[in-house]
């Protein structure tokens, strides 16, 4: 809301002398430097009771070409029915002229700009530009205006806000001078550092005069409350307090004689009074009626910011701006006998109002506040979809000035939790196939208020396509960006809510570092931190915003595969409240089915300094309680799962959820690469090969080739994988994975020179050459010269002695080309002291020992490596050849089958090394 007057101006500018109160600025205009174009910026302020007036004085230099093309038009606002514009200088100053372009007979142009149009406001503002002609490089434009401001609304109180520049501020010099009557009790408040104007008594007039640009403000955490983050400025008032204000402004908001007894609006309250007569279901009646019936729009013109329409005028035009809406609120409550009060909020800095002085300049916003049984209602006739269970909620303004005639004083909102969710997900999960597997799931997201009232308009108007769109948007983090083929947005209008449904592939990934698979389940601590940083000794008091107040509810039901001994892990009931969210578990597992609540309530309530020690500590404790689901000892790995779902013909669903996906929008390429990429996980390339196809045709990009290629590779179609690998490089001609392929490629072609070749220039190139150079040594084994890959990898190791991944490319190198075995012990069991994941390692040593023909110890290695790494096919194939010679057949065979599962060509592989089963 904006300072409002009478109507006692006028709509062109005025031209003349500032007024005698006015003392301009003397003497040259400061010089300046390239970050200062800014070489003045002086601002007066009188303050006369009901009378503002505001003159300013500024120089602009034109110090570059592109200051002059960015230079706009010179623009002046004022309101017509209640301000004075009068325009006192517009000059040019020229290389020591001054060019007077007033005197030159230079005219403001007055346009009516509704600026704001979109945003459902008319504020009658006119806007008077000037178009300076022939401004050149070098040119300092000098400006000064003063406009008068008046208004009788404020029952001859007057205030002021001055913001006060701060460095970096890019201006050389600047002043800020304030002053009133003597006689006027203007008191006035500073916010910012450096801040500190001189005050003096001239002749009438108390006197404030502030230089600027103050000093550079502190830095401010992020996460601090608002009203730490304010730029700094000064604040003038004349109200002697909050309650002052209150009751000067009160008559604004009268009903009395407001609804005609005959008129239509009288019937339409009494049709209200006849439905019921529960005051609560009344109150939430005639809050629907304001929301539905009159739609919001903004009115500026004469008195309009301050004083509001009219009720029968409101329900006559059927619009009206939140002051408009309150007062027809007012007038339907009092009507149906429900105490009421209007209350002025800040819509986005209510927590700094204790510390501001009484203005009606802090608020921007008033609601409704009504006391039914003792409880008090904040009813705010601007919002949408307010059901009746939902009245007691209680908006995030976190102070209000409730305006009696009486006068009140600035009251906190108190903090009380939803009566329902703002949003319930509700998920339910199909893993049976496996946990290799990603879930089928239908899930339902449901809203209320004015989310939902959104959605009812979305659902009325959208196209399928958009519909889509909508529900991925707004599903898509729910359900780990899964795929979804069928939803609907349903619609509750008796209980004021709305739904999307959608159904579809999602991911739910099972952590598989541990003997017994877990999948993490904990949406409240999971990902919860406490991170406030209040590290430096400036920032120890500043206290944690508390965030945007909300209620979420996330239920989840998990159908699991047929398997006993599947446990819950943690905080199956949890109850927490840190940091001022509220955090609450119910968890349940019967059968194959887990069933899961969470609540989170962020309360919005600060949080104190003092209390983050107590808040991480409880972080951390609870991070120790996160809450899994395990699956049984002696679960299957994946390749095992893999295998037996497929035998069992267990996938037959997700497949069909995933053509779903496909149909759903065929000329996309998502749904046949998301397919594809499931066809790759299960160890069917040429189903996914396929689908890639599809893919490319759609949308041909560098992943996708990337992806085909490997797959091809996979498949020991070299030549087509090569063709994809240069579809990348074309592309991406620095796709370090493609020249990798390429360089394989090639060896796998026998076409040793060329691998060899490539594979030089991206040594020469690389930073790190270690990736290069194994590679390199694995081509020269390949193509007979296994001798020169070692030297190499000796090289290289004289560089980097301990380096894990070189001493394992060595003892590979020599293992599978079986020359210098005994070295090779000793280079694998070096890696295995120096890396943090053995696996590959323990694997590359199983090779030498099975060359020296050490069966039992390659039997040890073989295991230890699969125990950490359960489906690595090489690891595999090598303990089902050794199973096998030690007449385990039923064991080397199963092993066997899930190492071709997995890589179809390892036999011919392994066939290089001069080994088979």
């Amino acid at each position: 809301m904006a300072l409002a007057a009478p109507a006692l101006a006028a709509d062109t500018p005025a031209y003349g002398a500032p007024a005698a109160w006015v003392v301009p600025h003397a003497g040259p205009l400061p010089v300046g430097d390239a970050a200062t174009p800014w070489l003045l910026s002086d601002e007066q302020i009188l303050i006369e009771a009901d009378k503002r007036s505001t003159f300013t004085d500024h120089a602009f230099r034109i110090a570059s070409a592109d200051a002059l093309r960015n230079w706009d038009d010179l623009q002046f606002v004022w309101q017509p029915d209640r301000d004075d514009l009068i325009v006192h200088k517009l000059e040019i100053v020229r290389g020591g002229a001054t060019i007077d372009l007033l005197a030159q007979g230079l005219k403001l142009t007055v346009l009516r700009r509704e600026t704001a149009f979109e945003q459902k406001m008319i504020d009658g503002l006119l806007t008077a530009t000037a178009a300076i002609e022939d401004l050149r490089v070098g040119d300092t434009v000098r400006f000064s205006v003063t406009v008068v401001e008046r208004s009788d609304v404020l029952a001859g109180n007057g205030e002021a806000f001055a913001n006060v520049q701060a460095k970096p501020a890019a201006m050389a010099q600047g002043s800020l001078r304030v002053l009133w009557p003597r006689a006027l009790p203007v008191k006035w408040k500073a916010f910012g550092k450096g801040i500190a104007p001189v005050e003096a008594d001239q002749g009438a007039y108390h006197i404030l005069t502030q230089s600027q640009p103050v000093i550079k403000q502190d830095e401010m955490p992020q996460d601090a409350p608002l009203r730490y983050r304010r730029p700094p400025g000064l604040e003038f008032s004349t109200f002697a307090s909050w309650t002052d204000l209150s009751r000067t402004v009160a008559p604004l908001y009268a009903t009395t004689g407001t609804v005609k007894e005959s008129g239509t609006l009288a019937a339409a309250i009494d049709k209200i009074a006849a439905s019921t007569k529960d005051p609560k279901a009344r109150a939430a009646a005639a809050l629907a009626f304001v929301q539905n019936e009159i739609r919001y729009l903004y009115n500026g013109l004469a008195n309009g910011n301050y004083v509001p329409q009219k009720p029968e005028e409101t329900w006559t035009l059927r619009y009206g701006d939140c002051k408009a809406k309150t007062l027809l609120l007012l007038a339907v409550l009092d009507r149906l006998g429900i105490a009421a009060q209007p209350t002025l909020v800040h819509s986005t800095l209510g927590d700094a109002l204790p510390d501001r002085l009484p203005t009606l300049g802090a608020f921007d916003h008033v609601i409704v506040q009504a006391a039914i049984d003792g409880t008090d209602y904040w009813l705010d006739g601007t919002t949408a979809g307010t059901h009746v269970a939902d009245l007691a909620d209680v908006p995030p303004f976190r102070h209000a000035l409730p305006l009696t005639n009486a006068g009140h004083d600035l009251a906190p909102l108190p903090v009380r939790r939803p009566a329902r969710p703002d949003m319930t997900v509700s998920i339910a999960y199909d893993q049976s196939a496996g946990t290799a597997f990603p879930p089928l799931f239908d899930m339902r997201f449901t809203m209320r208020g004015e989310l939902a009232t959104r959605m009812r308009g979305m659902a009325a108007q959208a196209t399928p396509e958009q519909l889509r769109d909508l529900a991925q948007g707004a599903l898509g983090d729910f359900v780990n960006n899964g795929q979804i083929h069928t939803r609907a947005i349903e619609i509750d209008e008796a209980a004021g809510t709305a739904t999307i449904r959608a159904a579809g592939v999602g991911n739910l990934p099972w952590v598989r570092d541990e003997q017994r698979p877990y999948v993490k389940l904990d949406g409240l601590i999971g990902d919860f931190e406490v991170s406030a940083d209040r590290s430096r000794a400036a920032w120890r008091s500043i206290p944690v915003a508390g965030g945007q107040p909300s209620l979420i509810v996330r239920e989840i039901s998990l159908k699991l595969p047929r398997a006993d001994g599947f446990a819950m892990e943690g905080d199956t009931a949890a109850d927490l409240m840190i940091a001022g969210i509220g955090m609450q578990r119910e968890a349940k597992l019967a059968g194959d089915r887990l069933e899961q609540r969470e609540t989170i309530w962020t309360t919005g309530r600060e949080v104190a300094v003092d209390q983050l020690p107590a808040a991480r500590a409880a972080t951390a404790a609870a991070k120790q309680r996160e809450f899994r689901l395990r699956a049984p000892a002696g679960f299957p790995s994946r390749t095992e799962e893999i295998a037996e779902a497929k035998k069992a013909k267990r996938l037959g669903p997700l497949l069909a959820a995933y053509q779903k996906a496909i149909d759903d929008d065929p000329e996309v390429a998502n749904g046949y690469l998301n397919r594809a990429v499931f066809h790759a996980g299960i160890f069917e390339p040429k189903a996914a090969i396929a689908d890639m196809g599809e893919a490319l045709k759609r949308e041909a990009d560098a992943a996708t080739y990337l992806r085909r290629a490997g797959l091809y590779f996979d498949t020991g179609d070299f030549k087509a994988a090569l063709a994809d690998t240069d579809e990348v490089l074309a592309l991406d001609p620095g796709s370090e994975t493609a020249l990798d392929y390429k360089i394989r490629l090639f060896a796998e072609l026998k076409q040793f020179d060329d691998s060899l070749a490539l594979n030089d220039e991206q040594i020469a190139a690389a930073k790190d050459k270690r990736g290069w150079v194994a590679l390199k040594a694995e081509t020269l084994g390949k193509a007979g010269r296994a001798e020169e890959g070692a030297a190499l990898l000796a090289e290289a190791l004289t560089e980097r002695p301990g380096d894990p991944g070189l001493l394992n490319g060595l003892c590979w190198l020599k293992g599978t080309r079986s020359f210098e075995l005994e070295s090779a012990l000793k280079d694998c069991t070096r890696a295995i002291e120096l890396t943090d994941d053995p696996a590959a390692v323990l694997d590359s040593r199983a090779m030498v020992f099975f060359r020296l023909g050490r069966m039992e110890e390659a039997r040890a290695d073989l295991d230890a490596a699969l125990k950490i790494s359960p489906n690595m096919p090489g690891s595999l194939y090598m303990r089902g050849i050794v199973k096998l010679r030690g007449d385990d057949r039923a064991g080397g065979q199963a092993d066997l089958a899930l190492a071709r599962l997995q890589r179809g060509r390892i036999d011919t592989e392994y066939s290089g090394f001069g080994i088979t089963p």
